[in-house]
């Protein structure tokens, strides 16, 4: 491939909503491998010279695990790029490889933890038959315990349990978007919500019905609470991105 030829600039915002998927494999494969003391230094996610990223976050929050994350394409096969970290990482214990992989379709996961510390995630699919993109991530499980007890402070109905928890901050605004489900139906939630906000003295912005989910936007000071609430098989899924603007 040269590396001269013109082409447009690329940007990562179609991958954006592919990003809950790479906050459960990092948990998942926390458990996976475990933890221990490790070193203290920093790390890189080693990245081929073909490979163009573009930073989403610094220091991103993911469940309570502090993390880094960078969307990457590469103009290259899915199974090159594959192939170039089981070389790098293939050095393990006695008897193990280095590294652990997963698949769920259309995303392939392959994950190293370096120093007993960072788990260094690579999540990636075909975007066509020559070129591949996805997500680079690191994450400390030094604050693994932390996240355990992520979402504490979220107003929710009894029952309720917390699937995803993300923090981040951009200049003017701090975000956190919270995933969770309940046995509540998508009225009784919304209801819920209704009352803990506008007990509050927070105003309603938004009361929506679209299809069969409900969007509720309130809004006090500088502050904004979006919420999206929807079937979600037996259960009920409540979307909130909390937005603080300073």
């Amino acid at each position: 491939m040269n590396n001269d030829e013109s082409h447009t600039a690329w940007k990562p915002d179609g991958l954006r909503p592919s990003l809950f998927f790479i906050f459960v494999i990092l948990i998942c494969a926390a458990s996976i491998f475990g933890t221990t003391s490790g070193s203290f230094a920093a790390v890189k996610i080693p990245a081929p010279s073909w490979m163009e990223q573009t930073a989403i976050a610094d220091k991103m929050i993911i469940n309570g695990l502090p993390s880094t994350v960078h969307a990457f394409q590469a103009e290259r096969k899915l199974a090159e790029l594959l192939e170039f970290y089981r070389v790098r990482w293939n050095e393990g214990g006695i008897g193990e490889i280095g590294y652990k992989e997963a698949e769920v379709a259309p995303w392939h996961v392959i994950s190293r933890l370096e120093d007993g510390r960072f788990l260094l995630t690579v999540q990636a699919k075909e975007k066509d038959a020559l070129t591949c993109e996805g997500y680079l991530a690191i994450a400390d499980l030094r604050e693994v315990k932390a996240g355990k007890e992520s979402g504490n402070d979220i107003p929710r109905p009894h029952g309720s349990d917390i699937v995803n928890d993300l923090k981040s901050s951009d200049p003017g605004s701090k975000s956190r978007t919270v995933m969770l489900v309940n046995n509540s139906s998508v009225a009784g939630n919304s209801n819920y919500y209704r009352d803990y906000y506008l007990g509050r003295d927070w105003g309603q912005v938004v009361d929506q019905e679209t299809g069969d989910a409900r969007v509720l936007v309130f809004g006090k000071g500088s502050s904004q609470v979006h919420l999206v609430i929807s079937p979600a098989g037996s259960k009920t899924q409540v979307v909130m991105n909390l937005v603080d603007s300073y």
